[in-house]
C-alpha cells in the first residue's frame, strides 16, 4: 500500500511540473463585487450598477452554512446518561463555553447580546474561510479584459452606450498578447481574436466586498445604541450631547465637556468606519496575499493557508468582542445609579 506521505509528494511534485508549463490565470482584483447575473430583474432588486454579485453568493452561502451547522447541531432527544460525541459535542463546548464568557462579562444582560455575538463569530468566520477551500475564486466564467473594462465603468456610473463601448475597445487594444494557452494577463502581441482573458470568480469571499462589512458593521453600532436606550431610556444621550447653562456661567471651561459630549458621538459613528475597513483590509489584503503566491508558485499556497486560516478566525472573533465590549458599555450608567428594568 502506498503510504500517504507519498501521495502528497506526488501532488507537489505534479503542481510544480503544472507551474513549468501553465501559468495560472490570475481572478480579477478588484474591491466591488464582480457581477455573475445581469439582467434588469437583478438591476432592480440588488444593484442598478453591479446586479447580482458573487460577494452576494459568498455571504448567502456562508449564511447556509451556519444555518445547516444550527440544524444539524440542535438538541436531540437523548438519554440522562448519554454523552454526546463528534460534532455535535464539539458545538455544544463551543456554544457553552462563548455563553458563559458573556454571562461573566455582561449578566443579565448575556440574553440580548449572545444572539449578536455568536452570530457574528460564525458567520464571518465561515465567510472568510470560504476563501480558503479550492474553487473559490478560481472556477467561474471567462471574460475579456474588454468586457471586464465596460463592466467596470458600469460600476462607477458611466451608462452611455457610445461610451462603454469605446472604453471597452481601449481595453481590447491595449492588451493584444502573446496569449500561450490563452491563459496570460497584460500580454502583448498576438491577434485580435487571441486578446487576453480572464476569469470572473462565480463565488468569492463575502468580507472582501465593503457592503458585506459595512452591514455588519451597521448592524453592530445600530444595535449598540438600542440596548444603551434600552437600560438608560432618553438619558443615555447625555453622555453625546451635554449642555449645563449655570455650571458653563460659572466656570467658562465647563463648555469643554460640551466638547468632549459631541467628539465621543464622532467617535461613535465612526466605529462603523471602523468595524468595516478593518474586517475589509485583513481579508482583502489576505485574498490578494494568495492570488499572487498562487500564480508565482502553486505550492506556495500552502505556507500562507493556515495564516489565512487563522486570520479568518481571528477577525471574526475581533469583531464580536468588540460589539459585545461596546454593547456593555452602552448598557452601564454614567450616572452612578442603578437601573431598574
Amino acid at each position: 500500500m502506498i503510504k500517504k506521505r507519498y501521495v502528497i509528494y506526488g501532488c507537489l511534485v505534479g503542481l510544480i511540473l503544472l507551474q513549468i508549463y501553465l501559468t495560472p490565470v490570475l481572478p480579477v482584483i478588484q474591491l466591488p463585487g464582480e457581477a455573475i447575473i445581469r439582467n434588469e430583474f437583478f438591476y432592480t432588486i440588488f444593484s442598478k450598477n453591479l446586479g447580482f454579485t458573487n460577494t452576494a453568493v459568498g455571504a448567502i452561502l456562508a449564511a447556509l452554512i451556519v444555518l445547516g451547522i444550527a440544524f444539524i447541531t440542535r438538541a436531540p432527544s437523548r438519554k440522562a446518561d448519554e454523552v454526546p460525541t463528534g460534532f455535535y459535542n464539539f458545538m455544544e463546548m463551543l456554544i457553552e463555553g462563548a455563553y458563559g464568557y458573556v454571562a461573566n462579562m455582561t449578566g443579565k444582560w448575556a440574553k440580548n447580546f449572545f444572539p449578536f455575538f455568536m452570530t457574528f463569530i460564525l458567520w464571518i468566520v465561515v465567510a472568510n474561510w470560504l476563501e480558503l477551500i479550492p474553487g473559490v475564486d478560481a472556477i467561474g466564467k471567462w471574460e475579456s479584459m474588454g468586457e471586464l473594462a465596460e463592466h467596470r465603468a458600469e460600476a462607477a456610473g458611466i451608462h452611455d452606450k457610445d461610451e462603454l463601448h469605446r472604453i471597452a475597445d481601449e481595453a481590447m487594444a491595449a492588451n493584444i498578447g502573446d496569449c500561450r494557452n490563452g491563459l496570460f494577463l497584460m500580454t502583448t502581441g498576438c491577434a485580435e481574436e487571441d486578446r487576453d482573458w480572464t476569469i470572473v470568480p462565480a463565488v468569492r469571499a463575502a468580507a472582501t466586498d465593503l457592503n458585506f462589512t459595512l452591514a455588519l458593521a451597521i448592524i453592530s453600532v445600530v444595535m449598540t445604541q438600542y440596548y444603551g436606550m434600552k437600560a438608560q431610556g432618553l438619558r443615555y444621550w447625555n453622555k453625546f450631547f451635554v449642555w449645563n447653562g449655570d455650571k458653563i456661567a460659572k466656570n467658562p471651561l465647563a463648555i469643554m465637556d460640551t466638547g468632549v459630549g459631541l467628539l465621543e458621538f464622532i467617535s461613535e459613528v465612526f466605529k462603523i468606519v471602523s468595524f468595516a475597513f478593518r474586517l475589509l483590509g485583513n481579508i482583502f489584503a489576505g485574498q490578494v496575499l494568495l492570488f499572487v503566491i498562487g500564480s508565482l508558485l502553486p505550492i506556495g499556497n500552502l505556507l500562507f493557508w493556515h495564516l489565512e486560516f487563522g486570520i479568518g478566525l481571528l477577525q471574526g472573533v475581533v469583531f464580536a468582542l468588540l460589539t459585545l465590549t461596546f454593547m456593555k458599555g452602552a448598557t452601564e450608567s454614567h450616572h452612578g445609579d442603578d437601573d431598574h428594568h
